[in-house]
């Protein structure tokens, strides 16, 4: 429906920040294919802040040109989780005419980031430009994630579940970026954490589904299963801020 050169993909219960719009145009010189900005965190009422700054990749301002796999494992390397490859939509801002040259997968209908598919399918076309904007030109509103309405444990499957299936789709003849992407999605969930979550809050069904995906990322199955078991201890770290934080410590 829109008509202009780019299209910002904004989630409805988010906001801009003060000036991002002005702020974007700075960068528009570039003419990149892709622009990623960072975000700030609030509350639910966006006035209390939670996190000033939350960044995706470990480097200021950059544009990155992708003309071929080496400079995606690079960018792939520098990406903090997986809101680098495109898992926040209000952080993006996309060429029109490259979003509309995409032939979209329905099969990804139901994973909870159809976008994903067509960022990464611009992402892997030759040539591809990506501006990454360090500032948080936008303001995520917490307590407010419609990916939990089934669950916590529903909420960090939905993880595995899209970029496992965007892993084999997009790399699975290229061992070395495909591993490069999954690094991504271990980051965002380490495998220790998460699965502490996962003892707390799944059932027989979840905590199996995520063994297995761990061990499609090469972790050890055993390991996840035995700390699986120890649902009770989990509960007590979760509740425990000084053992949280250290566990958190651990698994970075």
């Amino acid at each position: 429906l829109a008509n202009g050169d780019y299209c910002w993909i904004f989630g409805s219960d988010d906001a801009l920040a003060k000036d991002s719009l002005a702020i974007l145009q700075t960068y528009l010189d570039s003419q990149a294919d892709i622009y990623l900005c960072d975000r700030k965190e609030t509350g639910c009422d966006l006035v209390e802040i939670r996190n000033p700054h939350r960044s995706w990749l470990r480097t200021d301002d950059e544009l990155y040109v992708f003309n071929n796999n080496l400079d995606r494992e690079i960018y792939l390397s520098r990406c903090l989780s997986i809101g680098g490859v495109f898992s926040y939509l209000s952080s993006l801002i996309v060429k029109k005419e490259r979003w509309d040259a995409i032939d979209f997968d329905a099969s990804y209908i139901g994973t909870s980031y159809p976008h994903v598919f067509i960022m990464m399918s611009v992402f892997n076309t030759p040539g591809c430009l990506l501006h990454y904007i360090s500032k948080p030109l936008v303001i995520c509103r917490g307590d407010n994630d419609s990916f939990e309405k089934k669950g916590k444990a529903r909420r960090i499957l939905i993880d595995f579940i899209a970029y496992l299936k965007l892993a084999n789709d997009f790399y699975s003849k290229n061992i070395s970026l495909k591993r490069a992407f999954e690094n991504v999605l271990l980051k965002e969930r380490p495998w220790l954490y998460t699965t502490l979550a996962m003892a707390c809050y799944g059932n027989s069904d979840e905590k199996r589904d995520l063994s297995e995906f761990y061990a499609k990322l090469g972790c050890n199955k055993n390991m996840i299963n035995t700390v699986l078991r120890f649902g009770k201890l989990a509960y007590a770290v979760k509740n425990i801020t000084v053992l949280k934080n250290f566990t958190k410590r651990i698994i970075k």
